[in-house]
């Protein structure tokens, strides 16, 4: 049913219009600075899915991005999904497979050594209504990507996920997640902004092999279009 309600609005989202737009200002906003800009350039797609490989299929038949959930499930389901995604995508002649845009999901808890991250994480996660009263903690960290230790930990699981699925483009994390309370979450943010992805952005850089696709932007994209560096 999902499949085919994903199949259902691909096209709507296809076909929506580029447009020249201007900045808008509202009352509670105040004034602000701001002239027309093109847009002139669809969205780029994301196709994202947890286990259906119609829309990995429908992903590469569009040549669009592939995400991969990345959160309940062992590494070996995601693999299968992203492998067919990529030779699908070269099939439908939209490049290579190492050329395929993969995106993928991953959560964590961290605090400045681990363990106080896993005490602390430990009774949420055991009442949590996705993860409790089913597997451990450790055994769910085991299994799935959830890394609950150091930043340093995180960094060293997130960066083997080349070994598992190739190189990719996007990594979203997972935070607010186990009924966490705001101010947890915020200082999740933090350490997430400050210690890791600073250091995942620069390790992925420096092994990516040149074959690979850059990560889509507004501003590639565009340059792409109009043959120019971006």
């Amino acid at each position: 049913m999902r499949a085919r309600a994903h199949r259902a609005r691909s096209p709507f989202v296809r076909s929506l219009p580029t447009r020249t737009t201007a900045g808008r200002r509202s009352a509670r906003a105040g004034p602000r600075e701001s002239g027309p800009h093109a847009v002139r350039l669809a969205p780029f797609v994301w196709h994202g899915s947890i286990r259906s490989p119609e829309v990995a299929e429908q992903a590469a038949y569009y040549g669009d991005g592939f995400f991969a959930d990345n959160i309940f499930w062992p590494k070996e389901h995601y693999q299968r999904l992203i492998r067919l995604y990529r030779r699908r995508f070269a099939f439908h002649c939209h490049g290579t497979e190492e050329q395929a845009i993969v995106g993928l999901g991953g959560q964590a808890f961290m605090r400045k050594n681990s363990q106080d991250a896993v005490r602390e994480f430990r009774p949420c996660f055991d009442n949590a209504p996705v993860y409790g009263h089913g597997p451990s903690l450790e055994e769910f960290t085991e299994q799935t990507p959830l890394t609950v230790g150091s930043p340093a930990q995180v960094i060293e699981r997130t960066l083997r996920f080349r070994e598992h699925f190739g190189d990719y483009q996007r990594q979203l994390f997972l935070m607010d997640h186990a009924g966490l309370p705001l101010k947890t979450v915020l200082e999740q943010l933090d350490l997430l902004g400050e210690e890791v992805v600073p250091v995942l952005r620069r390790e992925f850089a420096a092994a990516r092999p040149a074959a690979t696709a850059a990560a889509p932007t507004h501003a590639g994209r565009l340059a792409a279009r109009d043959g120019v560096a971006p």
